[in-house]
């Protein structure tokens, strides 16, 4: 897998493996601040599709002895 240094921008020729090199390069441009952004935007139109069910608590989650 081509590896690229933060500052060195990766020529992409077509292939997967460019491909990837090129998306991994653009999210090491991000800041920590744009990429939880992103991730929070990602969970809340999954959980408004309905791709991602909210997690419930279980009730009487811990067992009484008997």
């Amino acid at each position: 897998m081509k590896e690229f240094g933060r500052h060195e921008i990766p020529v992409a020729w077509g292939s997967w493996e460019d491909a990837r090199a090129l998306q991994r390069w653009a999210f090491l441009q991000k800041t920590p601040e744009q990429r939880l952004a992103w991730l929070e935007s990602a969970l809340e139109l999954a959980y408004r599709s309905g791709a991602v069910k909210p997690r419930v608590p279980v009730a009487n989650s811990v067992a009484e002895p008997k």
